[in-house]
């Protein structure tokens, strides 16, 4: 008996340490893998999102793992429950899969702003989102574009593909990232302009709803780490390799 009441407290100790799901979640950020600065593809300097998440993961003291995905696998995976987070902006989506009762969502993380990109000198065929209806647009591929039944899609594997196919007049237009189109414009010394917003939104963990016990602790993380300022240190800490638009 003396044995045991020296053993139960070492137990309750290290039960405190343990991670809140018994089971280690997996989820995928990878995206295109050029999606700069929110995905680098860099382990040195891995993007906003990797930094952000594994700090909210540690803070929620939660379990996981990320497995790199190309963007069209991890929405197939999420779907069939093979991995149970990734992350992503409702403005992307659908009514009805906004409303889809397999997922729930985070406090928001970032912003996120797509836009419609051509050459400066073809800008002016592009002046609305109206102007895209029925045209060839680059897109990335395996994302999402709330209405891309109205243009045809051109997919590209990632935006710094995108980039260089605007750039070689492969492509006319395309909806790229505003943070992602400055920087991969910078890296090939392309100029672009932007016509109108795409899609302006938070970005959001998206949860398999079978998870819906996490989603206190992950949400609790998240406004913590914006009351200290940590999310915006950690998105300050890329924007000086971002030119500044003209």
């Amino acid at each position: 008996m003396i044995q045991f009441f020296k053993v139960c407290p070492l137990l309750f100790i290290f039960s405190t340490y343990a991670s809140i799901n018994a089971t280690p979640l997996k989820y995928s950020i990878s995206s295109s893998g050029n999606y700069y600065p929110y995905y680098t593809n860099n382990p040195v300097k891995p993007g906003v999102l990797p930094e952000i998440i594994e700090k909210i993961l540690n803070d929620a003291n939660i379990s996981a793992s990320h497995v790199t995905l190309p963007t069209k696998r991890i929405t197939k995976y999420l779907q069939n429950e093979v991995i149970d987070f990734d992350v992503i902006s409702l403005e992307w989506l659908s009514e009805s899969e906004q409303n889809s009762p397999q997922y729930i969502y985070s406090e928001p993380l970032i912003n996120a702003t797509e836009m419609i990109v051509s050459l400066p000198e073809n800008i002016n065929d592009w002046q609305n989102a109206n102007s895209l209806y029925n045209k060839n647009v680059g897109t990335v591929l395996g994302y999402y574009y709330h209405d891309d039944n109205l243009f045809n899609r051109i997919d590209f594997p990632s935006e710094k593909e995108l980039m260089i196919a605007l750039s070689r007049k492969r492509i006319d237009v395309a909806i790229i990232g505003k943070l992602a189109a400055l920087h991969w414009s910078k890296q090939f010394n392309v100029d672009i302009a932007f016509s109108q917003q795409y899609s302006h939104g938070l970005l959001k963990i998206r949860l398999l709803s079978k998870h819906k016990a996490l989603l206190p602790a992950i949400n609790k993380a998240i406004n913590t780490l914006h009351n200290k300022g940590f999310i915006q240190q950690i998105a300050d800490k890329y924007i000086p390799d971002i030119p500044i638009q003209n």
